[in-house]
């Protein structure tokens, strides 16, 4: 990283730090799990083996809301809640759920094999 990539993330978190008291009360909760999610992808970040870079593994993995999994799926919302426990979806503060894009691709790969060879 660059001295001025490092000097960008840091500007631009410090006007995110200096407008948070300015945040409405009923931002409040999306606010947060926006950082709970991007805190996240840095701790997955630093935790994953370095042996390529993410463009060279040709994909970033994204957190999906609830309907975005839905339309992924080609499912009803309703079915993404009941089905919830079986893509480990991650729990954010306000009881807000984000799934693996990742995780949705490959169950939806599986399924599709299943489907196939029955």
């Amino acid at each position: 990283m660059s001295d001025a990539d490092s000097l960008h993330w840091r500007t631009s978190l410090a006007e995110l730090e200096s407008t948070a008291t300015d945040v409405l009360p009923s931002d409040v909760p999306e606010l947060a799990g926006r950082l709970e999610a991007l805190k996240l992808r840095l701790v997955l970040r630093v935790q994953m083996p370095a042996a390529a870079p993410t463009a060279e593994r040709g994909h970033e993995d994204r957190l999906l809301d609830p309907q975005q999994a839905a339309a992924l799926l080609g499912v009803k919302v309703s079915w993404i809640y009941d089905h919830s426990a079986e893509f480990s979806p991650v729990r954010l503060p306000g009881r807000l759920l984000r799934f693996s894009e990742s995780k949705l691709r490959r169950w939806l790969r599986r399924t599709a094999l299943n489907s196939e060879t029955a």
